[in-house]
């Protein structure tokens, strides 16, 4: 979707490819519908220069932007990446716990009121989703051992993360010093 926005620089017309012309290959109208909102979503959260670098990034510079409007969409995944999983590797403890979710999600509840208020399916949905997209973006191994990696992000995205906000540099897992450095290398 980002190639087609860049090419056709219009939403309207990135929805009727992926709605009606189902470019993304989805099978019902209501998935390609639903999709094309969420990943809107996500893309407008990017600058332009990050929407632009879609076109021309890596693979694997490709998963995190994706990371990155996730973070930048969901407060809360942010949230954990930055508090919990960063924290975590400094400490050079390399294993997410179930407990250490279930007290990150207890303590937010008074941040995000509407935690309150969620069923508890919704709660274990709002987890595994968490956790996939983490294993999609490369961020654990996998949703079953969770298991901390530390993403590559390249130069290029990592200068674009900066002149943004280099805050995001937390939840990819870079400590102080390192975003430091880049701050006086990229602002």
């Amino acid at each position: 979707m980002a190639n087609l926005y860049h090419e056709l620089s219009d939403w309207s017309s990135v929805r009727k490819s992926v709605v009606d012309d189902n470019s993304l290959q989805k099978d019902t109208l209501a998935t390609r519908k639903r999709k094309f909102v969420e990943i809107r979503k996500r893309l407008e959260t990017l600058t332009p220069a990050q929407l632009l670098f879609y076109t021309e990034a890596t693979s694997s510079d490709i998963k995190n932007l994706t990371l990155l409007s996730c973070y930048k969409l969901y407060q809360f995944i942010y949230d954990f990446s930055s508090e919990v999983i960063r924290n975590k590797l400094l400490l050079f403890d390399f294993q997410i716990l179930n407990s250490d979710y279930e007290s990150f999600y207890d303590s937010k509840r008074v941040a995000y009121d509407n935690l309150n208020t969620i069923s508890e399916m919704t709660q274990k949905k709002l987890k595994q989703v968490m956790f996939k997209i983490y294993e999609q973006a490369g961020l654990i191994d996998s949703v079953k051992t969770k298991n901390i990696l530390k993403p590559y992000l390249s130069e290029e995205l990592i200068k674009l993360i900066v002149q943004d906000d280099p805050k995001y540099l937390t939840a990819f897992l870079y400590n102080d010093n390192e975003i430091k450095d880049y701050m006086k290398r990229y602002q």
